[in-house]
């Protein structure tokens, strides 16, 4: 019985900052030497899974704008960011945002170069933008048949997403890509799923309320607008937006996480 509560004991116990950069190099380190059919695989489906942050928001939308103002709405759409992240991160799927940070720990850390790093966010950076595509043009269709959603909502998140100039998208891209990096250094000292899910809304919710630019979920809602007739946003509009959130969060997550917490880390100082 005592050994019982003992083992109870140690498992509730929160893990030290070596345990995790530990368990965070050994997924890393697995993604390095998966193939890359099937790390590309895992990126598409988890670029199809987050466009369900967007299908939630439009329910929203369609159901509530006419009866809410616009700060409901806002707070509606914050409270619909973190459905898509959950689906893909419990569910173990390949987001960019996440290996911005965890795979340049083997770089750091000199079990992997900087070719090997390139391949791992190249294949998981395209799987997950083809999985944003093609969740958009399905979405929009599905939109177009139905009357129960408004596709007004494109136009309404396009405008969202594009309400900073280049240097607030920038510095708010930069904030979303290390809430990211954090997520995926929280959800690895969470032994259960349940923490792990409170997790994961908490952090990504403060980026959707935040309008913070994350470049997979971001692509949706621009693949949306740019596909949808009443949108109005340019093209060059939204591929500049990408950019620039892709580079942000690639700059938050791999610098001010995975740099950051591997020199504090791996020198002893926890």
């Amino acid at each position: 019985m005592s050994h019982k509560k003992h083992s109870g004991a140690e498992s509730d116990r929160p893990k030290s900052d070596s345990e995790i950069l530990q368990e965070q190099m050994q997924d890393s380190l697995h993604e390095y030497r998966r193939n890359n059919h099937s790390l590309f695989l895992s990126s598409l489906a988890a670029g199809l899974e987050i466009g369900f942050s967007l299908f939630l928001m439009a329910a929203f939308y369609s159901h509530f704008s006419a009866e809410n103002d616009q700060r409901t709405m806002y707070m509606l759409m914050a409270l619909s960011y973190p459905i898509g992240f959950m689906l893909v991160i419990i569910g173990r799927s390949d987001l960019f945002t996440e290996h911005t940070t965890l795979a340049i720990l083997p770089v750091l850390s000199g079990r992997q170069k900087i070719p090997g790093l390139m391949r791992v966010w190249a294949l998981i950076y395209s799987g997950n933008m083809l999985g944003a595509l093609l969740f958009s043009i399905l979405f929009v269709q599905f939109v177009d048949m139905t009357d129960r959603l408004d596709g007004g909502v494109f136009a309404y998140y396009a405008k969202k997403l594009l309400g900073d100039n280049i240097s607030g998208q920038f510095v708010g891209a930069i904030f979303a890509g290390w809430l990211m990096g954090l997520l995926g250094w929280m959800v690895a000292s969470s032994a259960e799923t349940i923490s792990r899910m409170a997790v994961i809304a908490l952090i990504t919710f403060v980026i959707g309320l935040g309008g913070l630019a994350h470049c997979i979920a971001g692509a949706v809602g621009i693949f949306c607008a740019l596909l949808s007739e009443s949108s109005g946003i340019s093209y060059v509009n939204g591929l500049l937006f990408l950019i620039v959130a892709t580079i942000g969060n690639t700059i938050g997550g791999s610098i001010f996480v995975g740099f950051v917490k591997y020199s504090y880390v791996a020198t002893g100082h926890d």
